[in-house]
């Protein structure tokens, strides 16, 4: 009896040192993969969107887009956007949401906003630089005035305006700065800035 306690014993330490050994290879081959494939993939794909689109129509629209992402490892890697290039979007605004994941689970988000309509709202988000340099009173209300007579002039910037001014006033409302700032910084949107620039169109400050 004291023999086979003797073996018994003899036969668990081996079948914990093949069990060790066994782990011990599978982590280092672990390692080895790891190592052979560089460092841990921890940054998400790139997205490539598009900018804000914008459809003149009076009916609901057809528009093409295209998304695409890369990733440091994978390469090129799948996009799934909530909306499909080349479906029927509605009058007004939809925002398209695309997101796109790599291998290890990283994932990219983003969007973009089509606009489908006759009297649209498209202001280019570069307008702000200037509109920045007036709000900071680096450029005074005559030569920023000028500038989007100018811009809304070439269609650069579109918005619904009267057709002909209803009065004629000579200065920009402080408030109208305020705003201004506000809208530089994100805190309203363009359709609620192109209502300031209407109100200064109609006062015959803002002349194309």
């Amino acid at each position: 009896m004291e023999k086979s306690g003797v073996g018994d014993k003899k036969l668990g330490l081996f079948v914990v040192t093949v069990l060790s050994m066994s782990l011990f290879s599978a982590t280092a081959a672990g390692v080895e993969q790891k190592n052979a494939s560089g460092v841990a993939d921890d940054e998400p794909p790139k997205l490539v969107m598009p900018k804000d689109i914008y459809i003149t129509s009076k009916n609901p629209a057809r528009v093409d887009f295209k998304v695409n992402a890369t990733d440091n490892v994978n390469g090129e890697v799948y996009v799934q956007c909530d909306r499909i290039s080349g479906g029927i979007f509605k009058m007004g605004k939809t925002t398209v949401r695309c997101e796109a994941e790599d291998s290890a689970g990283n994932k990219s988000r983003a969007s973009f906003v089509v606009t489908v309509g006759y009297d649209i709202v498209q202001i280019p988000s570069w307008v702000k630089q200037p509109t920045n340099l007036w709000t900071e009173n680096l450029i005074d209300d005559k030569t920023y005035a000028r500038t989007m007579g100018f811009l809304i002039k070439e269609r650069l910037v579109q918005i619904p305006f009267a057709k002909s001014p209803s009065s004629s006033e000579s200065e920009i409302p402080v408030w109208i700065k305020t705003n201004a700032k506000e809208w530089v910084e994100n805190r309203i949107s363009d359709d609620e800035y192109s209502i300031m620039l209407q109100w200064l169109i109609n006062r015959n400050i803002i002349k194309f």
